[in-house]
């Protein structure tokens, strides 16, 4: 019993650690994305950036992700 939630515990530990560094990077992105969108144009519309965003999916990620990335996507905007 006491062995069970021992390992409950670290399994949750780990899933937090993943989460942190995720958002630790994910922080760190966001940050440099605005820098470069402020240096390209201040007043970028939201279709030219969904295009550069689409752009990259396309030449980095793969189609197989696009549905887990628009998933996540919508996951995070709901959160705000």
């Amino acid at each position: 019993m006491k062995k069970d939630i021992i390992l409950e515990e670290y399994t949750r530990m780990q899933t937090l650690a993943g989460v942190l560094n995720e958002s630790e990077q994910s922080d760190e992105l966001s940050k440099e994305i605005d820098k470069s969108i402020s240096k390209i144009d201040d007043n970028m519309s939201y279709v030219d950036f969904a295009h550069a965003v689409a752009n990259i999916l396309k030449s980095e990620y793969g189609s197989h992700l696009y549905g887990k990335f628009i998933d996540e996507l919508k996951s995070k905007i709901s959160d705000l």
